[in-house]
Protein backbone atom coordinates (compact mmCIF):
# COMPACT_ATOMS: atom_id res chain seq x y z
CA UNK A 1 0.00 0.00 0.00
CA UNK A 2 2.64 2.35 0.75
CA UNK A 3 4.52 1.34 -2.20
CA UNK A 4 0.94 2.57 -4.53
CA UNK A 5 0.75 5.59 -2.36
CA UNK A 6 4.27 6.23 -3.64
CA UNK A 7 3.77 5.89 -6.83
CA UNK A 8 0.82 7.75 -7.68
CA UNK A 9 2.94 10.77 -5.59
CA UNK A 10 5.80 10.47 -8.55
CA UNK A 11 3.08 10.18 -11.50
CA UNK A 12 1.18 13.21 -10.07
CA UNK A 13 4.47 15.00 -9.37
CA UNK A 14 5.20 15.01 -13.15
CA UNK A 15 1.93 15.02 -14.46
CA UNK A 16 0.87 18.55 -12.74
CA UNK A 17 3.65 20.94 -14.46
CA UNK A 18 2.69 19.72 -17.46
CA UNK A 19 -1.21 20.56 -17.35
CA UNK A 20 -0.18 23.77 -15.79
CA UNK A 21 1.93 24.61 -18.48
CA UNK A 22 -0.69 23.39 -20.92
CA UNK A 23 -3.17 25.54 -19.51
CA UNK A 24 -1.12 28.77 -19.22
CA UNK A 25 -1.12 30.54 -22.57
CA UNK A 26 2.51 31.31 -23.46
CA UNK A 27 2.97 35.21 -24.80
CA UNK A 28 2.42 35.34 -27.89
CA UNK A 29 5.86 37.69 -30.08
CA UNK A 30 4.42 40.79 -31.86
CA UNK A 31 4.47 39.56 -35.06
CA UNK A 32 6.28 43.07 -36.79
CA UNK A 33 9.32 42.57 -34.12
CA UNK A 34 10.82 40.52 -36.97
CA UNK A 35 11.06 43.42 -39.07
CA UNK A 36 13.42 46.30 -39.32
CA UNK A 37 12.80 50.02 -38.89
CA UNK A 38 13.03 51.42 -41.51
CA UNK A 39 11.60 55.11 -40.72
CA UNK A 40 10.23 57.17 -37.18
CA UNK A 41 8.11 60.29 -37.89
CA UNK A 42 5.05 62.14 -36.01
CA UNK A 43 2.19 63.70 -37.38
CA UNK A 44 -0.05 66.70 -35.72
CA UNK A 45 2.95 68.47 -34.75
CA UNK A 46 5.67 69.71 -35.56
CA UNK A 47 9.02 67.53 -33.78
CA UNK A 48 10.37 70.97 -32.86
CA UNK A 49 7.85 70.42 -30.54
CA UNK A 50 9.30 67.90 -28.60
CA UNK A 51 13.07 67.81 -26.71
CA UNK A 52 16.15 67.44 -27.80
CA UNK A 53 16.52 64.21 -26.42
CA UNK A 54 13.30 62.55 -27.09
CA UNK A 55 13.77 63.03 -30.75
CA UNK A 56 16.82 61.35 -30.34
CA UNK A 57 15.42 58.54 -28.57
CA UNK A 58 13.03 58.46 -31.57
CA UNK A 59 15.91 57.86 -34.05
CA UNK A 60 17.44 55.23 -32.28
CA UNK A 61 14.38 52.68 -33.07
CA UNK A 62 15.75 53.59 -37.39
CA UNK A 63 17.79 50.02 -38.32
CA UNK A 64 16.89 48.09 -35.27
CA UNK A 65 13.75 45.28 -34.73
CA UNK A 66 10.49 47.00 -34.16
CA UNK A 67 10.48 47.05 -29.81
CA UNK A 68 6.84 47.36 -29.30
CA UNK A 69 7.64 48.49 -25.71
CA UNK A 70 9.67 50.83 -26.58
CA UNK A 71 7.92 52.55 -28.69
CA UNK A 72 5.01 52.70 -26.51
CA UNK A 73 7.07 54.10 -23.98
CA UNK A 74 7.69 56.90 -26.24
CA UNK A 75 4.49 57.61 -27.18
CA UNK A 76 3.93 57.90 -22.95
CA UNK A 77 6.97 60.52 -23.04
CA UNK A 78 5.17 62.72 -25.79
CA UNK A 79 2.19 62.73 -24.18
CA UNK A 80 3.96 64.56 -21.10
CA UNK A 81 5.53 66.95 -23.00
CA UNK A 82 2.78 67.75 -25.08
CA UNK A 83 0.02 69.08 -23.21
CA UNK A 84 -3.95 68.38 -23.76
CA UNK A 85 -2.43 65.94 -26.89
CA UNK A 86 -3.36 62.23 -26.82
CA UNK A 87 -0.56 60.30 -29.25
CA UNK A 88 -0.76 56.97 -30.31
CA UNK A 89 1.85 54.47 -32.21
CA UNK A 90 0.94 53.37 -36.31
CA UNK A 91 2.95 50.77 -37.78
CA UNK A 92 3.02 50.34 -42.07
CA UNK A 93 4.87 48.36 -44.50
CA UNK A 94 8.28 49.97 -45.60
CA UNK A 95 9.46 50.62 -48.72
CA UNK A 96 11.86 47.80 -48.81
CA UNK A 97 11.47 44.57 -47.96
CA UNK A 98 11.03 43.06 -44.59
CA UNK A 99 11.01 47.04 -43.26
CA UNK A 100 8.48 49.00 -41.45
CA UNK A 101 7.34 52.45 -40.64
CA UNK A 102 6.55 53.96 -36.98
CA UNK A 103 4.57 56.96 -37.35
CA UNK A 104 3.10 58.71 -33.65
CA UNK A 105 -0.02 60.46 -34.80
CA UNK A 106 -0.61 63.11 -31.70
CA UNK A 107 -3.85 64.51 -31.78
CA UNK A 108 -5.57 67.57 -30.46
CA UNK A 109 -9.07 67.57 -28.52
CA UNK A 110 -11.29 69.62 -30.65
CA UNK A 111 -12.87 70.81 -27.37
CA UNK A 112 -11.11 71.04 -23.82
CA UNK A 113 -13.41 70.74 -21.12
CA UNK A 114 -14.23 73.71 -18.84
CA UNK A 115 -11.85 73.92 -15.45
CA UNK A 116 -12.54 75.95 -12.56
CA UNK A 117 -10.01 76.77 -10.19
CA UNK A 118 -9.53 78.90 -6.96
CA UNK A 119 -6.09 79.80 -7.06
CA UNK A 120 -4.71 80.98 -3.65
CA UNK A 121 -1.20 81.02 -4.25
CA UNK A 122 0.80 82.71 -3.39
CA UNK A 123 0.45 82.74 0.39
CA UNK A 124 3.51 83.73 2.55
CA UNK A 125 4.56 84.76 5.49
CA UNK A 126 8.07 86.66 6.34
CA UNK A 127 9.15 87.87 10.01
CA UNK A 128 10.22 91.40 8.13
CA UNK A 129 6.54 91.59 5.95
CA UNK A 130 4.01 89.99 7.43
CA UNK A 131 1.49 87.74 5.14
CA UNK A 132 0.87 87.99 1.77
CA UNK A 133 -2.09 86.76 -0.14
CA UNK A 134 -3.44 86.22 -3.12
CA UNK A 135 -7.30 85.07 -3.90
CA UNK A 136 -7.50 84.82 -7.54
CA UNK A 137 -10.41 82.29 -8.82
CA UNK A 138 -9.26 81.03 -12.61
CA UNK A 139 -11.90 79.95 -14.81
CA UNK A 140 -10.18 78.09 -18.62
CA UNK A 141 -12.84 77.08 -21.11
CA UNK A 142 -11.55 76.54 -25.14
CA UNK A 143 -8.65 78.71 -25.54
CA UNK A 144 -9.78 80.99 -23.22
CA UNK A 145 -8.13 81.75 -19.46
CA UNK A 146 -10.04 84.09 -16.91
CA UNK A 147 -8.99 85.17 -13.73
CA UNK A 148 -10.45 87.67 -11.34
CA UNK A 149 -9.66 88.33 -7.85
CA UNK A 150 -8.28 90.20 -4.65
CA UNK A 151 -4.27 90.61 -3.56
CA UNK A 152 -2.56 91.43 -0.22
CA UNK A 153 1.08 91.60 -1.20
CA UNK A 154 3.84 93.23 1.27
CA UNK A 155 6.37 90.51 -0.62
CA UNK A 156 6.92 91.78 -4.23
CA UNK A 157 7.57 95.50 -4.28
CA UNK A 158 8.57 97.93 -1.88
CA UNK A 159 4.58 98.92 -0.90
CA UNK A 160 1.89 96.76 -0.24
CA UNK A 161 -0.47 96.07 -2.86
CA UNK A 162 -4.08 95.76 -1.90
CA UNK A 163 -7.15 95.50 -4.74
CA UNK A 164 -8.48 93.72 -7.58
CA UNK A 165 -6.83 92.17 -10.56
CA UNK A 166 -8.59 90.63 -13.53
CA UNK A 167 -6.79 88.73 -16.65
CA UNK A 168 -7.44 87.40 -19.95
CA UNK A 169 -6.13 85.31 -22.80
CA UNK A 170 -6.48 83.90 -25.72
CA UNK A 171 -4.38 81.33 -26.22
CA UNK A 172 -4.99 80.37 -29.51
CA UNK A 173 -5.40 83.37 -32.48
CA UNK A 174 -5.73 81.82 -35.68
CA UNK A 175 -3.12 79.52 -34.63
CA UNK A 176 -1.03 78.19 -31.31
CA UNK A 177 1.81 80.49 -32.12
CA UNK A 178 -0.59 83.87 -31.46
CA UNK A 179 -2.07 84.82 -27.90
CA UNK A 180 -3.42 87.86 -26.61
CA UNK A 181 -4.61 89.25 -23.55
CA UNK A 182 -5.61 92.25 -21.03
CA UNK A 183 -4.78 93.08 -17.56
CA UNK A 184 -6.56 95.44 -15.42
CA UNK A 185 -5.44 96.27 -11.77
CA UNK A 186 -6.47 98.46 -9.19
CA UNK A 187 -4.52 98.89 -5.84
CA UNK A 188 -4.91 100.83 -3.40
CA UNK A 189 -0.91 100.80 -1.93
CA UNK A 190 0.46 101.90 1.72
CA UNK A 191 4.23 102.53 2.42
CA UNK A 192 5.75 101.41 5.42
CA UNK A 193 7.64 104.68 7.45
CA UNK A 194 11.13 103.89 6.29
CA UNK A 195 10.16 104.29 2.95
CA UNK A 196 7.98 107.77 3.73
CA UNK A 197 11.30 108.82 6.10
CA UNK A 198 13.62 108.30 3.14
CA UNK A 199 11.57 110.04 0.83
CA UNK A 200 12.00 113.43 2.57
CA UNK A 201 16.39 113.04 2.03
CA UNK A 202 15.85 112.32 -1.87
CA UNK A 203 14.05 114.64 -4.26
CA UNK A 204 15.13 112.56 -7.13
CA UNK A 205 12.52 109.77 -6.14
CA UNK A 206 8.55 110.63 -7.08
CA UNK A 207 6.81 110.66 -3.66
CA UNK A 208 4.23 107.92 -2.37
CA UNK A 209 0.90 107.55 -4.04
CA UNK A 210 -2.72 106.95 -2.68
CA UNK A 211 -3.94 104.90 -5.69
CA UNK A 212 -2.62 102.93 -8.86
CA UNK A 213 -4.41 102.02 -11.70
CA UNK A 214 -3.10 99.73 -14.52
CA UNK A 215 -4.40 98.64 -18.10
CA UNK A 216 -2.38 96.62 -20.32
CA UNK A 217 -3.01 95.06 -23.32
CA UNK A 218 -0.73 92.29 -25.37
CA UNK A 219 -0.35 90.02 -28.01
CA UNK A 220 2.29 87.00 -27.51
CA UNK A 221 4.16 85.47 -30.44
CA UNK A 222 5.57 81.73 -29.83
CA UNK A 223 8.15 81.71 -32.70
CA UNK A 224 9.81 78.24 -31.85
CA UNK A 225 9.48 75.95 -29.21
CA UNK A 226 10.61 77.24 -25.51
CA UNK A 227 10.28 80.99 -26.54
CA UNK A 228 7.65 83.21 -25.82
CA UNK A 229 7.89 87.09 -27.37
CA UNK A 230 5.18 89.81 -25.63
CA UNK A 231 4.65 93.16 -27.23
CA UNK A 232 2.02 95.39 -25.23
CA UNK A 233 1.60 98.21 -23.53
CA UNK A 234 0.35 99.93 -19.96
CA UNK A 235 -1.47 102.32 -18.81
CA UNK A 236 -0.81 103.55 -15.41
CA UNK A 237 -2.05 106.33 -13.31
CA UNK A 238 -0.67 107.21 -10.23
CA UNK A 239 -3.18 109.97 -7.57
CA UNK A 240 0.20 111.04 -6.22
CA UNK A 241 -0.08 112.56 -2.56
CA UNK A 242 2.94 115.12 -2.23
CA UNK A 243 3.70 117.56 -2.26
CA UNK A 244 0.40 118.23 -3.98
CA UNK A 245 -2.36 115.78 -4.35
CA UNK A 246 -2.66 115.23 -8.47
CA UNK A 247 -3.16 112.67 -10.99
CA UNK A 248 0.24 111.01 -13.21
CA UNK A 249 0.35 108.66 -15.63
CA UNK A 250 3.35 106.23 -16.33
CA UNK A 251 2.12 105.13 -19.81
CA UNK A 252 4.69 102.64 -21.50
CA UNK A 253 4.99 100.56 -24.52
CA UNK A 254 6.32 97.11 -22.91
CA UNK A 255 8.27 94.02 -24.73
CA UNK A 256 8.87 90.83 -22.62
CA UNK A 257 11.37 87.80 -23.95
CA UNK A 258 11.01 84.48 -22.11
CA UNK A 259 13.09 80.90 -23.51
CA UNK A 260 12.01 77.77 -20.96
CA UNK A 261 13.52 74.85 -21.45
CA UNK A 262 13.80 71.34 -20.03
CA UNK A 263 15.61 68.40 -21.01
CA UNK A 264 16.21 64.97 -19.24
CA UNK A 265 17.46 61.67 -19.96
CA UNK A 266 17.32 58.18 -19.04
CA UNK A 267 20.26 58.60 -16.51
CA UNK A 268 17.78 60.80 -14.30
CA UNK A 269 19.55 64.00 -14.92
CA UNK A 270 17.14 66.71 -15.63
CA UNK A 271 18.49 70.26 -17.04
CA UNK A 272 15.87 73.41 -16.85
CA UNK A 273 16.84 76.99 -18.00
CA UNK A 274 14.53 79.79 -17.46
CA UNK A 275 15.74 83.08 -18.44
CA UNK A 276 13.66 87.00 -19.56
CA UNK A 277 14.39 90.10 -20.73
CA UNK A 278 11.96 92.60 -20.25
CA UNK A 279 11.80 96.42 -20.92
CA UNK A 280 9.42 99.54 -19.97
CA UNK A 281 9.60 102.56 -22.11
CA UNK A 282 7.63 105.31 -21.00
CA UNK A 283 7.30 108.02 -23.81
CA UNK A 284 5.25 111.30 -24.57
CA UNK A 285 3.61 109.39 -27.64
CA UNK A 286 1.38 108.17 -25.27
CA UNK A 287 0.52 111.22 -23.35
CA UNK A 288 3.13 110.03 -20.21
CA UNK A 289 4.10 112.34 -17.28
CA UNK A 290 6.91 110.07 -16.18
CA UNK A 291 9.59 109.43 -18.68
CA UNK A 292 11.97 106.31 -18.09
CA UNK A 293 13.35 103.21 -19.54
CA UNK A 294 13.01 100.04 -17.38
CA UNK A 295 15.13 96.45 -18.11
CA UNK A 296 15.44 93.71 -16.28
CA UNK A 297 16.83 90.24 -16.66
CA UNK A 298 16.98 86.90 -14.78
CA UNK A 299 18.18 83.84 -15.64
CA UNK A 300 17.84 80.11 -13.71
CA UNK A 301 19.27 77.16 -14.19
CA UNK A 302 18.79 73.59 -12.26
CA UNK A 303 20.30 70.46 -12.44
CA UNK A 304 18.40 67.74 -10.79
CA UNK A 305 20.13 64.07 -10.35
CA UNK A 306 17.49 61.69 -8.62
CA UNK A 307 16.52 63.43 -5.80
CA UNK A 308 19.57 65.80 -5.53
CA UNK A 309 19.14 69.65 -7.41
CA UNK A 310 21.95 72.59 -7.70
CA UNK A 311 20.30 75.68 -8.61
CA UNK A 312 21.66 79.12 -10.11
CA UNK A 313 19.70 82.45 -9.94
CA UNK A 314 20.85 85.22 -11.52
CA UNK A 315 19.09 88.79 -11.77
CA UNK A 316 20.23 92.28 -13.39
CA UNK A 317 18.06 95.61 -13.55
CA UNK A 318 18.94 99.45 -14.98
CA UNK A 319 16.43 102.34 -14.82
CA UNK A 320 17.41 105.54 -17.02
CA UNK A 321 15.06 108.47 -15.62
CA UNK A 322 13.14 109.13 -12.63
CA UNK A 323 10.44 105.93 -12.09
CA UNK A 324 8.22 105.73 -9.36
CA UNK A 325 8.17 103.70 -6.50
CA UNK A 326 6.76 100.78 -8.07
CA UNK A 327 9.02 100.52 -10.56
CA UNK A 328 12.19 100.89 -8.34
CA UNK A 329 14.44 97.45 -7.67
CA UNK A 330 14.27 95.96 -4.29
CA UNK A 331 15.90 92.90 -2.55
CA UNK A 332 15.04 91.03 0.89
CA UNK A 333 11.81 88.67 0.52
CA UNK A 334 10.93 85.52 0.07
CA UNK A 335 12.68 84.94 -2.52
CA UNK A 336 15.94 87.15 -2.96
CA UNK A 337 18.48 87.79 -0.39
CA UNK A 338 16.38 85.85 1.62
CA UNK A 339 16.90 87.09 5.20
CA UNK A 340 17.29 90.68 4.71
CA UNK A 341 15.05 92.98 5.33
CA UNK A 342 14.33 95.37 2.00
CA UNK A 343 13.40 98.20 4.24
CA UNK A 344 17.14 97.76 6.02
CA UNK A 345 18.92 97.23 2.17
CA UNK A 346 17.24 100.10 0.32
CA UNK A 347 13.91 101.89 2.39
CA UNK A 348 13.02 103.66 -1.25
CA UNK A 349 15.22 101.00 -3.60
CA UNK A 350 17.23 101.26 -6.41
CA UNK A 351 17.88 102.16 -9.99
CA UNK A 352 20.21 99.32 -10.84
CA UNK A 353 20.25 95.67 -9.48
CA UNK A 354 22.59 92.90 -9.17
CA UNK A 355 21.60 89.33 -7.89
CA UNK A 356 22.81 86.08 -7.39
CA UNK A 357 21.91 82.70 -5.39
CA UNK A 358 23.10 79.44 -5.15
CA UNK A 359 20.62 76.71 -4.20
CA UNK A 360 21.44 73.09 -3.02
CA UNK A 361 18.59 70.53 -2.47
CA UNK A 362 17.92 67.61 -1.65
CA UNK A 363 14.47 66.60 -1.33
CA UNK A 364 13.06 68.09 0.74
CA UNK A 365 15.96 70.08 2.39
CA UNK A 366 17.44 73.06 0.67
CA UNK A 367 20.66 75.20 1.62
CA UNK A 368 20.95 78.32 -0.20
CA UNK A 369 23.42 81.19 -0.18
CA UNK A 370 21.94 84.54 -1.85
CA UNK A 371 24.41 88.24 -2.57
CA UNK A 372 23.33 91.37 -4.18
CA UNK A 373 22.70 94.66 -4.03
CA UNK A 374 20.51 97.77 -5.39
CA UNK A 375 21.63 101.59 -5.67
CA UNK A 376 21.60 104.46 -7.61
CA UNK A 377 23.77 105.92 -10.22
CA UNK A 378 26.88 108.11 -8.24
CA UNK A 379 26.20 105.65 -5.06
CA UNK A 380 28.56 102.82 -4.06
CA UNK A 381 26.99 99.31 -4.41
CA UNK A 382 26.92 97.60 -1.01
CA UNK A 383 26.53 93.88 -1.63
CA UNK A 384 24.61 92.29 1.17
CA UNK A 385 25.32 88.61 1.50
CA UNK A 386 22.85 86.14 3.22
CA UNK A 387 22.81 82.05 4.30
CA UNK A 388 20.01 79.73 5.27
CA UNK A 389 17.98 76.56 5.71
CA UNK A 390 14.70 75.56 4.95
CA UNK A 391 11.96 72.60 3.50
CA UNK A 392 10.60 72.95 -0.05
CA UNK A 393 7.84 69.90 -1.05
CA UNK A 394 7.08 69.74 -5.13
CA UNK A 395 3.17 70.91 -4.05
CA UNK A 396 4.78 74.33 -3.44
CA UNK A 397 4.34 74.68 0.11
CA UNK A 398 8.00 75.93 1.93
CA UNK A 399 9.97 77.07 5.26
CA UNK A 400 13.19 79.18 4.85
CA UNK A 401 15.26 80.66 7.51
CA UNK A 402 17.60 82.99 6.60
CA UNK A 403 20.29 84.61 8.20
CA UNK A 404 21.61 88.22 7.01
CA UNK A 405 25.61 88.27 7.13
CA UNK A 406 26.68 91.21 9.27
CA UNK A 407 28.69 92.43 11.63
CA UNK A 408 25.92 93.76 13.89
CA UNK A 409 22.46 93.92 14.33
CA UNK A 410 22.25 89.81 12.69
CA UNK A 411 17.64 89.50 13.41
CA UNK A 412 16.97 86.61 10.84
CA UNK A 413 13.95 85.66 9.44
CA UNK A 414 11.38 83.13 9.03
CA UNK A 415 9.47 82.90 6.34
CA UNK A 416 6.71 80.20 4.95
CA UNK A 417 4.27 79.70 2.53
CA UNK A 418 2.78 77.91 -0.45
CA UNK A 419 3.81 79.30 -4.00
CA UNK A 420 2.96 77.68 -7.29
Amino acid sequence: MTKTITRLAIILALLVPALASARTPQAEPNVNSRYRVASVSITGVSESSLSQALRDDMQKLVGKPYDQAAADDLARRMREQLRDYTVSVKVTRGDEPDSLKVTFEAVEPSRRPHRFDVAISPILYNTNDAFSVNIVPAFETHHSYFQFGLVSDADTLLERNMGVVLRYEHRKVGTDMVQVGLAYDYFHPSFQPETEAALAFRPDVPGIYRTRENFSPSVSVLPIRDVKLTFGASFQTLSMQYPVLRDETANAFTFDARFHHVEGSRHSVRHAIDAGYSVRRTTTTLESDFLYTRQFVSSDYTIAVGRQLFGFHFQGGNIDGAAPLFERFSLGNTSTLRGWDKFDVAPVGGARLAYGSLEYRYRPFVLFYDFGTVWDEGQAADVKHSVGIGLAWKNGFFMTFGVPLRFSGVTPAFMFGFKR
